[in-house]
């Protein structure tokens, strides 16, 4: 596979060799974390030393953070504390994860989604009157808000909703998964999730935030680790990767010029091409767009045997067919009747990937090259 472009990062990027070293070291120490001898300490020096590291990176409070595996859970654990603290309706971003919206579905709450613009932000001003009508009965507000969409890249304002959430007395929850490492990390919300895999981290693991003053319920019993915030045996070697990854979490600013080559290029290939979040503050990393005349699924998987890797979206829909929820929250489902690509740069990339795609779009789709500008 060394000879295939790989331009599908928002799905998950390589593991660093830091995290690879880091996770070797941790499996030769054989203690349990939550052991009292001094194979048990070691291991516990590990967690604690990678907690400090994830902590720092999200720029919160390291006691504050639980490990889970993931994002998913992060986001299933903030919903389930907040429907025990008796938040009755709940408020989702159309622009959210499957991960939340799914979340709420499945624990059967009532729950209402806040809409997006033709961009994919979040429509604060609804917000803003839907919680100037928020009823006593429907309990404690409730927002949970993905930082940046992970199909069009799209940073959403959190700064504002916290405000807005906050000044109603209600609870919000960031899905800063997407956001770790591309972003600022100037959020403070009661509850953050984030996954070790988009950032050169391990696949399987991730942290969750919680506020000192966010009411909090276990989705998970057992043995009460974490503090008795999530048990189960802690994934040690899974652990000390994040860590490391976080700990040499590289500025990916660098990778909006070779983005913003690529989707130049393309327009001048492709004169109907729609760009998804183009006129929005997105990732650096992340393009999403659609040419109404082709499959998406064809043009993946043409890519895929010319050796690019790309997606027709989040990763969680790989295989399903479908309109990408983005661009349906969008109202933009005629300008991609057969659905988008995703191309979404590593802190490696470089303008090589750009002619590598542009010459493999160019001969799926007949178009002759002309001495493209960058």
């Amino acid at each position: 596979m060394t000879d295939r472009t790989y331009l599908d990062h928002n799905a998950t990027t390589f593991t660093w060799p830091p995290v690879i070293d880091a996770m070797t070291e941790a499996m030769r120490v054989h203690g349990n974390p939550t052991a009292q001898h001094a194979d048990g300490r070691a291991a516990n020096m590990i967690v604690n030393k990678a907690r400090d590291a994830v902590g720092l990176a999200m720029c919160v409070c390291a006691q504050d953070v639980i490990f889970t595996s993931g994002g998913t859970e992060g986001c299933n654990t903030a919903i389930w504390s907040a429907l025990q603290a008796g938040c009755k309706r709940l408020l989702t971003s159309a622009m959210d994860h499957p991960a939340t919206i799914n979340a709420a579905e499945n624990f059967g709450a009532t729950y209402e989604i806040v809409p997006a613009d033709s961009e994919g932000r979040t429509d604060m001003v609804w917000l803003k009157a839907r919680l100037a009508d928020w009823d006593a009965e429907e309990g404690r507000p409730f927002l949970s808000l993905v930082a940046a969409n992970s199909e069009t890249g799209v940073i959403q304002d959190v700064e504002t909703a916290t405000d807005l959430i906050h000044a109603s007395g209600g609870l919000i929850l960031v899905d800063a998964t997407q956001a770790l490492g591309k972003i600022p990390m100037t959020f403070q919300p009661d509850y953050m999730a984030v996954s070790a895999h988009k950032v050169g981290g391990p696949k399987g693991i991730g942290a969750l935030y919680v506020s000192p003053d966010a009411p909090y319920s276990p989705l998970l019993a057992g043995g009460g680790q974490e503090r008795r915030r999530r048990s189960g045996t802690h994934n040690v070697p899974g652990i000390a990767g994040f860590g490391a990854a976080c700990e040499n979490l590289i500025n990916l600013e660098h990778t909006r010029a070779v983005r913003d080559i690529l989707e130049k290029e393309l327009k001048a290939i492709e004169p109907n091409i729609v760009i998804f979040g183009e006129g929005a503050d997105r990732l650096p990393n992340t393009s999403f767009f659609a040419v109404p005349d082709a499959s998406s699924m064809t043009l993946m998987m043409a890519l895929d045997l010319e050796g690019i890797s790309v997606s027709t979206g989040t990763a969680c829909s790989s295989g399903k067919v479908g309109e990408s929820r983005a661009i349906v929250a969008m109202g933009r489902s005629d300008q991609a009747p057969k659905g988008a690509i995703r191309v979404s740069f590593g802190d490696n990339c470089t303008l090589n990937e750009v002619e590598d795609f542009i010459t493999a779009w160019a001969k799926i789709r007949r178009i002759k090259l002309q001495g493209v500008a960058a």
